[in-house]
């Protein structure tokens, strides 16, 4: 049966793609998981209970963390569904973390350093610099961005793991960047990439797994306490950052309903009025100023 592992690979695809499309990042992970467990299986009609056991256990055996095998599991899961495939594992079944691992932070002295070099960077570079230490945005909604998301004024940004899609006023010092640079969507391994190059030519050192979502853990942080610090709305930064709006409402307001009702443009005249007030209180985005020479004195002129 060599056609076996193709033709189920091709109805997991068939599953992810329709009718909800899921991002192509996870369409790839899910495909990687399945192809990686097809391989154990051998020429059979359909895996069994016991194929996936073995499959675990092998998988633990090579080092392979609770966190990724958590994730896999659910992979299967869909494969085994995809497929008409008996899957007789419940939720007690699933592996499970002790510990999840947050990603480091990237400290405000590094993301300093960052924009500071910017002269060094490409277009590109600096499109994805000038974007990530201003938007609270993930790895994957930078890979998204393409040209038509975005004009002189303002930028859409499609969010992922459930957020709200957001669009963003274009801070004046920002516009020359994105007027410079025509943007398309790319993995987002390449923004890794991306990310790394930065990283090189301004010579910062990173900690282990640092990227791009590191400095969503300092804007998140820094913005949430200038606006406290100021007597504004903390939960302004959720709505900055696209938090869907279960979570906002549980960790500003007590109970989910909160965020499902909460209408933060009531509070402005202006579309963009959040976004105002953010920039004003906001650590990083006074750095993307051009510096304005220096105007000669008249000893020097002579």
């Amino acid at each position: 049966m060599a056609e076996f592992p193709e033709e189920a690979l091709e109805k997991l695809k068939e599953r992810l793609s329709s009718p909800r499309l899921r991002p192509p990042t996870t369409i790839l992970t899910y495909m990687a998981t399945a192809r990686r467990f097809l391989s154990t299986v051998g020429d059979t009609n359909q895996p069994t209970d016991s194929n996936v056991r073995r499959y675990f256990m092998e998988r633990r055996n090579g080092g392979a963390s609770e966190r990724s095998l958590t994730k896999e599991f659910f992979h299967l899961k869909k494969l085994f569904i995809a497929n008409n495939w008996p899957w007789p594992f419940t939720k007690d079944d699933t592996p499970y973390a002790e510990e999840k691992k947050q990603l480091p932070l990237l400290e405000p002295s590094k993301i300093e350093k960052l924009i500071a070099a910017r002269a060094k960077y490409t277009d590109a570079e600096c499109f994805y610099l000038a974007i990530a230490s201003t938007f609270i945005v993930r790895r994957e909604e930078l890979a998204r961005i393409k040209k038509r998301d975005y004009d002189e004024e303002s930028i859409v940004i499609h969010t992922a793991k459930h957020g709200r899609r957001r669009q963003h006023l274009i801070p004046e010092p920002l516009r020359p960047i994105f007027l410079k640079f025509r943007a398309k969507e790319h993995t987002t391994t390449a923004l890794s990439m991306i990310f790394k190059r930065i990283c090189e030519k301004a010579e910062v050192k990173l900690e282990p797994r640092s990227g791009w979502h590191s400095m969503r853990y300092t804007l998140t942080t820094l913005i949430r306490d200038a606006l406290i610090r100021d007597n504004l709305d903390p939960a302004l930064v959720a709505d900055y950052g696209g938090w869907s709006k279960q979570s906002l409402g549980t960790v500003f307001g007590g109970a989910a309903m909160v965020g499902y009702y909460r209408r933060p443009e009531i509070l402005f005249t202006d579309k963009f009025g959040s976004d105002r007030v953010i920039y004003e209180v906001h650590p990083f985005l006074h750095l993307w100023e051009e510096k304005k020479p220096a105007k000669a004195t008249s000893k020097s002129k002579q």
